[in-house]
């Protein structure tokens, strides 16, 4: 019946159009299931010649790598004796073998110990290699085989390469050296066979590690990136990490469309060969096998539309000269008589039907105005709309409330619809009422909308209207107008609503409590951060809603606001699995008479603004390149310590410390290297030192160590000697060992009378006494502070840095 109302008017066309959809639709279901067996048998095929054609590459890429490791294997046994003495006469013997340069990028060769002792093509960075940390080494050492290491960047070449280790035994088996060659993923011809196997035009093949880790790949950006770094891995990508091999389809997550996937493993190594055919280029033939089948199809379709139309007007004949009969009785040029025509056939009949039909119609109508005469008197003297609508939503009555209420004539209304009268808008609006009182159900509704250009608020009742039968002709409506009394409701709700709305999508528990410590309100934000739903507030004791402990913190507040003051406070509280700061402010509402009726509360998430503070009162308290303390944090253990040694009476010192010559090491290596010593310096401090101690590092080398608890008299020259010595042993940084000593000044703190100031000049004197003794020592000062001259800080560091 929906497409019916889409169709012309026309019975004939209409039959026409069936037959061609018909037609249509049969040639396209069958065109469409032979080309979907086609194409699936189609896709079996070029899946199982992907699969014979990736195998063949898979065994090419084995068959490479097993010649590649017998070379290796061959190298190692051709090696004379000399060449496992000498890494000068084993660079020589590999630079001999031409068929190693050139089926390798290069070829080195490494001692048990990791270190690299000689290379094909010595790069002058070489001789710092040590690779004794590396997987592939260490399972060569293990195994005393040849090992197919993962992809990798070299630290040579900076390339992306593979590596194949040959271990080199000695007479007793051991390993003495392990051979390493590589094969560069980026320029070598390794790939090159298996690049031009490409299927299609547009498709590609490419490799990876059974962990997803690209070895080859059309776009070599990708190398050693992980096959998910991108757009995601797909379904086909993913069952073959799981194991699988053969063929699958599956959808692009790159965007290109979907695609034929095949994979196969490699026998030599946990490398997974794959190939991806787009299956736009795969079932191109058959896409345009499938234009003209459905081109072929509307063809035969329209043929069989034109054979339709012709037939139906030959049946159709008698049933027009009925139409045409029918017209002449609206028109008054003919009686009911005429619509006797045609013989006994389904014509005949329907114009008989017809006929008795239009009587049965007008004797109803002649009963329905009488009906409606009877009800006018009653009906024009009620102060509300009363109407009657027949089952075609017809006006059959209406009262002169009408022309009162809506300025409307009610016998205009007759026999108009509800849509007519008042559009299309206010029949859709009032649809599910009429339907349900036509469906014999009585409605009562209260409703607000345009009622011919004014607004109203209308109480209607309808009533269905039975007939002896059951069915329901029509229903009877009675409307009151209540706009006024709804004004003043609707004007009340629209403000709560709102309120209720904003105050639900605020960031924060909004609440209202009663003075008797109850709910009386709580937006949805007690849902999303407590798990209590809201409407179950009003009238709940706030304890039960947010546990003892918090309200033990919140009763004080609350009572200070019932009291007539606005206050605030802060809690902890689990929202959902975290711990969360809470901050509520308390708001009194006060009534004329300067009682309270309820406290409105405003609890806000402050756990992030309190996690931001704290990291940066910790950022601004430590030193970013050594992460000990800096000088800020220093001068507050300095004068926390003081006072505690003051209360306690208990011994305290301060060292005062920089590293030796370090101008130098900075002037000579770099400031990259001086920064390494700098943290290794402040490791080292930190790791020689007791836990109760503070290591502080001031500026530039300049370090200070804050010692309580120190035991007279021997126990700061203790400190002192195990930080020197703790200091001695060279440094490891990236460009080789260095030795690193320093001078270290201890002054002992002489009692209450010394300030902090007093204390570092005293340190400070004693670091300068321990660089004129010739630095890598100590100097510990245990004198009191006497009359002699203030050291002065920045000049001892002038003076220190020039010797």
């Amino acid at each position: 019946m929906a497409m019916t109302g889409f169709l012309p008017r026309s019975l004939k066309f209409r039959l026409t159009s069936f037959v061609v959809v018909l037609v249509l639709a049969a040639t396209s279901i069958v065109t469409t299931l032979a080309l979907t067996v086609a194409e699936r048998d189609m896709k079996s095929v070029i899946g199982n010649q992907q699969i014979n054609l990736l195998s063949g590459a898979a065994a090419f890429i084995d068959e490479q790598l097993k010649n590649r490791l017998n070379l290796l294997a061959a190298l190692a046994e051709s090696l004379p004796e000399a060449a496992r003495r000498d890494p000068e006469a084993l660079r020589q013997a590999l630079l001999t073998h031409a068929t190693v340069s050139a089926e390798f990028t290069n070829v080195v060769a490494f001692g048990r110990d990791g270190e690299l002792v000689a290379s094909l093509r010595d790069s002058g960075l070489s001789r710092s290699l040590n690779v004794s940390s590396r997987p592939y080494f260490l399972q060569t050492l293990s195994t005393k085989r040849a090992v197919i290491a993962p992809p990798l960047r070299s630290r040579l070449s900076n390339l992306p390469v593979v590596l194949i280790t040959q271990p080199l035994l000695d007479k007793k088996g051991e390993v003495q050296f392990v051979l390493a060659g590589s094969i560069d993923l980026l320029h070598s011809d390794f790939f090159q066979q298996f690049d031009l196997l490409r299927p299609g035009k547009t498709g590609y093949l490419y490799v990876m590690t059974s962990d997803g880790v690209i070895v080859n790949h059309p776009d070599k950006s990708r190398l050693l990136g992980h096959v998910a770094s991108r757009a995601g891995t797909d379904q086909a990508t993913e069952k073959a990490l799981a194991g699988f091999e053969g063929w699958t389809e599956a959808e692009s997550l790159e965007g290109d469309g979907p695609g034929i996937y095949t994979f196969k493993r490699l026998s030599s190594t946990n490398w997974i060969a794959a190939a991806r055919y787009p299956t736009s280029e795969a079932f191109a033939p058959m896409k345009a096998m499938r234009q003209q089948a459905i081109l072929l199809a509307s063809v035969f379709a329209a043929a069989a539309g034109l054979l339709a139309w012709l037939m139906v007007l030959r049946f159709l004949r008698p049933l027009e000269t009925l139409r045409s009969h029918l017209g002449d009785i609206r028109t008054g040029h003919a009686d009911l008589e005429a619509l006797h025509v045609g013989g006994k056939d389904e014509i005949g009949e329907l114009g008989a039907a017809l006929v008795e039909d239009v009587r049965e119609r007008d004797a109803a109508l002649r009963q329905l105005e009488a009906s409606e005469k009877r009800a006018r008197v009653i009906a024009d003297n009620i102060p509300a709309l009363i109407s009657y609508i027949d089952k075609d939503l017809r006006y059959r009555f209406t009262n002169e409330h009408y022309q009162f209420l809506l300025g409307v004539d009610p016998k205009s209304l007759l026999g108009r619809t509800v849509n007519d009268v008042f559009g299309g808008e206010v029949d859709a609006r009032w649809r599910d009422c009429m339907e349900a009182a036509l469906a014999g159900k009585r409605v009562h509704v209260e409703r607000e909308g345009e009622e011919l250009g004014r607004y109203m608020h209308l109480m209607v009742d309808m009533v269905p209207d039975f007939a002896p039968d059951g069915s329901v002709p029509g229903f009877y409506v009675m409307a009151n107008d209540i706009t006024e009394r709804k004004i003043a409701e609707l004007t009340q709700a629209a403000s709560q609503k709102r309120l209720q709305l904003i105050t639900d999508h605020l960031p924060a528990l909004v609440s209202a409590i009663g003075p008797d410590h109850h709910f009386q309100f709580g937006n949805a934000a007690f849902q999303r951060w407590l798990g209590v739903d809201p409407n179950t507030l009003p009238g709940r004791p706030v304890v039960d809603a947010i546990g003892e402990a918090h309200y033990a913190i919140a009763k004080p507040c609350l009572d200070r606001a019932f009291q007539g003051e606005v206050t605030s406070y802060e809690a902890k509280a689990n929202v959902g699995d975290e711990s969360r700061i809470l901050a509520s402010t308390l708001i009194p509402d006060l009534r004329q008479d300067g009682s309270v009726a309820a406290v409105y509360v405003l609890t806000s998430d402050m756990t992030h603004v309190k996690a931001v503070e704290e990291q940066l009162i910790e950022l601004a308290r430590r030193d970013t390149l050594t992460g000990i303390a800096n000088r800020r944090m220093f001068e507050e253990t300095l004068q926390q310590a003081l006072d505690r040694a003051r209360r306690r009476d208990s011994p305290l010192a301060l060292a005062y410390l920089d590293i030796d010559h370090f101008k130098s090491i900075n002037d000579t290596l770099g400031h990259g290297a001086g920064d390494d010593v700098l943290k290794e310096f402040a490791a080292r401090l930190t790791a020689s030192v007791r836990s109760t101690d503070t290591v502080a590092r001031l500026a530039g080398d300049e370090f200070a160590i804050v010692f309580e608890n120190v035991l007279p008299p021997d126990e700061a020259t203790t400190l002192a000697e195990r930080i020197v010595g703790a200091i001695r042993p060279a440094f490891n940084l990236q460009t080789g060992m260095l030795p690193v000593t320093c001078s270290v000044g201890i002054a002992v703190h002489a009692g209450p009378g010394e300030n902090p100031a007093g204390l570092l000049a005293r340190a400070d004197a004693a670091l300068y006494d321990a660089k004129r003794n010739g630095r890598n020592g100590y100097v510990v000062d245990e004198r009191p502070p006497g009359p002699r001259p203030v050291p002065n800080p920045a000049a001892n560091r002038a003076a220190s840095a020039n010797r």
